[in-house]
């Protein structure tokens, strides 16, 4: 597997855990996320997961790819992993409500890119 491919798992897989965390947010709000447990466990593990799959793509890409902030996703990535403890879960909450929006389409634009270059490459 070339780096194209390997690169368009992980920020496949990113995008699946956005998409998750909005449906595990769906129907309520921050107070509401505030007081389940289960939830704001839930919504850790996958931001937990967009910094690890965020980390595992390719110096080149991330290079390529200035828009997203790749060392901010994996510091993250790395404080909730080793704080969790001291987790601020208005600050994830905040995380959620307003970077995950934004980052979403970002990387899908880079999943389009990558696949447009990897079909030209295949054809």
């Amino acid at each position: 597997m070339g780096i194209v491919k390997d690169d368009t798992i992980y920020l496949e897989r990113i995008v699946e855990s956005i998409n998750l965390i909005s449906k595990f947010i769906s129907d309520v709000d921050e107070d509401g996320f505030l007081r389940n447990r289960m939830m704001r466990d839930a919504c850790l593990m996958q931001l937990l997961v967009i910094g690890e799959n965020g980390g595992k793509v390719s110096d080149k890409n991330k290079v390529r790819f200035k828009e997203v902030e790749w060392q901010l996703m994996k510091a993250a990535r790395n404080f909730y992993a080793h704080a969790y403890d001291n987790t601020d879960w208005i600050r994830v909450w905040d995380t959620i409500v307003t970077v995950l929006p934004t980052l979403k389409p970002k990387i899908e634009h880079i999943i389009e890119v990558l696949e447009k270059e990897n079909n030209a490459k295949t054809d």
